[in-house]
C-alpha cells in the first residue's frame, strides 16, 4: 500500500500554468485580456433550472496545500457554473476532470493547473474540479454560483484510485 494508502500505483498529473486556450473546455479564465476598458463575462451566470438563486460569499483558506497533492475527491454543480475570484495574492492549483461516458470524472485525461494571483476561474456547469487547494495561505476568494434551494447543487465522488498533482519541475517540495 502506498503512501496515498491505496494499493493500486499512483497516478501523477503534472501541473501546467493556467492559460485561458487550455482551460476552455472546462470554463473561463477570469482574466483581463486585450486593450479594452471593460472585459464582460457571461459564463458565471450560467445556469439551467431547476437553479434559479443566485448566491454570493466569501471562503477563507487558512492552510496552504502541500505538494504532492492528493486528489480524494472531485465535486461538480450539475446545474449552474461556480466561480472562484482571489482576494488575497494567493498562487492556487486548479484541478479538472472531463465527463466521461458514465457520467463520473474520466480520471484518464484529468488536468491540473496553477492559478496566479490575478486570476479568476470559472467551471462551466456538470465539469468535475477538485476543492480549493492554495499554495499559500492564509487566503480568500469570493464564490459566486445559482442554486436550486431544495438540494443537489453539490454532487461529490470519492476518487477509487491513488491521484497526485505534482509540480513540473523535478524539485517536489515546497
Amino acid at each position: 500500500m502506498d503512501r496515498s494508502g491505496f494499493s493500486t500505483p499512483v497516478q501523477q498529473i503534472r501541473v501546467r500554468a493556467l492559460t485561458p486556450a487550455a482551460f476552455e473546455p472546462f470554463g473561463e479564465v477570469l482574466q483581463h485580456a486585450g486593450d479594452q476598458r471593460r472585459r464582460y463575462l457571461a459564463l458565471p451566470f450560467a445556469h439551467d433550472p431547476p437553479a434559479h438563486e443566485s448566491r454570493l460569499w466569501i471562503s477563507r483558506v487558512t492552510q496552504a496545500d502541500s505538494m504532492p497533492l492528493s486528489v480524494r475527491t472531485l465535486e461538480r454543480h450539475p446545474w449552474s457554473a461556480q466561480t472562484f475570484i482571489p482576494l488575497t495574492p494567493t498562487p492556487y492549483l486548479v484541478v479538472v476532470a472531463p465527463t466521461g461516458a458514465d457520467g463520473l470524472p474520466d480520471l484518464d485525461r484529468i488536468q491540473a493547473f496553477e492559478a496566479c494571483a490575478d486570476q479568476g476561474v470559472c467551471y462551466r456547469p456538470r465539469v468535475w474540479h477538485h476543492g480549493l487547494s492554495v499554495l499559500t495561505a492564509p487566503a480568500q476568494f469570493v464564490v459566486t454560483m445559482t442554486v436550486s434551494g431544495s438540494g443537489g447543487d453539490d454532487e461529490f465522488w470519492t476518487v477509487p484510485r491513488a491521484i497526485e498533482v505534482i509540480r513540473a519541475s523535478s524539485d517536489q517540495s515546497e
